[in-house]
């Protein structure tokens, strides 16, 4: 029985790492769209200093914060679920260190 405690354990543990890696390149890609967002923001908002206000350029601001605060808000989901795996995956690996599962590490 141990044998296949030992081989569920390290399907399990395969299956944390290859969500992990997922998780971690979706950050990646997050972190650049909210940069992306950040530098358009800062950009109307010194066209709108430069050039004064006018409702479309307020309309645009507002446009790219609502985008900022999207991305901030896939970014701080995305850092929830890779938490919950890293935690999933560190309990994973102090049971089989512990010995209730197989030496397979």
């Amino acid at each position: 029985m141990t044998l296949e405690r030992d081989a569920a354990s390290l399907f399990r543990r395969m299956h944390l790492v290859i969500a992990l890696t997922e998780v971690n390149s979706r950050h990646l890609r997050g972190e650049s769209r909210r940069a992306g967002a950040e530098i358009e923001l800062a950009c109307a908002l010194a066209s709108e200093e430069r050039d004064g206000v006018s409702p479309a350029r307020a309309a645009c601001i507002e446009q790219l914060r609502e985008r900022l605060g999207e991305a901030e808000c896939e970014l701080r989901a995305i850092e929830s679920a890779r938490d919950r795996l890293e935690n999933e995956l560190a309990q994973l690996d102090s049971r089989a260190s512990s010995g209730t599962q197989g030496d397979w590490q």
